[in-house]
Parts: C-alpha cells; structure tokens; sequence
C-alpha cells in the first residue's frame, strides 16, 4: 500500500522539491540567527554563525562528491572542478537565491548576486541587524573549497554585508590550480 508521502512526493517534480527543501532550511537558518541575535547579541550570533557555516560546508562537500560520483576526485584540474561545481549549485541552488558564478578565465571563479536582492540581506535587514551583519554564504563556498583541499584567495575578503555596504555583491575566487 502506497503512504500519503509517497503520494505526496509522486505529485511533485525535482525542482519543487530542491525549492521546498532549500527554503525550509533557509527558513531555520534565519531562525537560529534572529533567536541567537535576541539571545546571544549580534556580535556572537555573527561569530557563531561563521563557524556553524565553516564546519557544515566541509562536510556538506564531501556528501555533494558522494552524491555526484566525485568521490574520488582530488579536482587539481580546473575544468573538472567546475563541472563538479555546476553540479553541486545545481543540487542546492534554489530559484530565490538570485547568484550565478561564472568562469572568466581559467582558475577564477567569480560571483554575482542579480536582480537587485540577495535572500540573507533581505532577511537580516528585516531583523533589523544589517549594520552589524558578517554574511555567511561566501563563507560557504569557503568551506567547499577548504573540505576540498583546494588553496585559494578570494576578492574581496567578505566580513560584511557587501549588498549593504557596497551596493553589490560580486567577488571572485582565485583558484591555485593546475
């Protein structure tokens, strides 16, 4: 006999379901910073919040190479690296989250957010702590690169809110590949 969820899950495509689960996920992250913000203060919700995102994205990379059959990759090839890349955004990107990377040459990789928004922005503007905000999501991919062995230097070096303060988000990685 087939359960309700199964059901469920049958009615519904790959894409709501990246979009259902990315947003309910999303929707805890912003929790956990606004109740450790009310608890805690800006300045060690920041603190921890970096250093939720460093050691989550570590281990998040490692299941992103299981799950796309990278496991044995060690990715010193930069094309091979932004295969893999475009596979893991595309498991964990969600449509609001309004960023593409691209490649420009070859060991850069840079970032945009577009639109006009950027979901954690919106978010911490609306707890009302953008000023003090450090952004966790470049850090993110920090961590990827990081759990990957992979050395690296990102421009520029994110401790804020550059939507905010800036006006912009963009940025780019340099990659110490072959």
């Amino acid at each position: 006999m087939e359960s309700k969820i199964d059901a469920g899950l049958d009615k519904i495509g790959i894409r709501e379901l990246r979009e259902l689960l990315t947003k309910g996920w999303m929707t805890h992250d912003a929790m956990w910073l606004m109740h450790s913000i009310e608890e805690l203060g800006i300045e060690t919700a920041n603190k921890l919040n970096i250093s939720a995102v460093r050691s989550m994205s570590m281990i998040e990379i490692k299941r992103l190479q299981k799950v796309l059959g990278y496991e044995e990759d060690n990715f010193a090839k930069f094309d091979n690296l932004v295969t893999f890349l475009k596979g893991a955004f595309g498991l964990i990107k969600a449509d609001f989250m309004k960023f593409k990377f691209d490649t420009p040459e070859k060991n850069v990789i840079s970032w945009e957010w577009f639109d006009g928004r950027c979901f954690a922005y919106e978010g911490v503007k609306a707890l009302g702590y953008i000023e003090e905000y450090k952004c966790g999501i470049i850090e993110r991919i920090e961590g990827w690169f990081n759990g990957l062995g992979i050395s690296y230097s990102v421009e520029p070096k994110i401790d804020t809110c550059l939507w905010h303060f800036e006006g912009k988000c963009t940025g780019r990685f340099v990659l110490n590949l072959e």
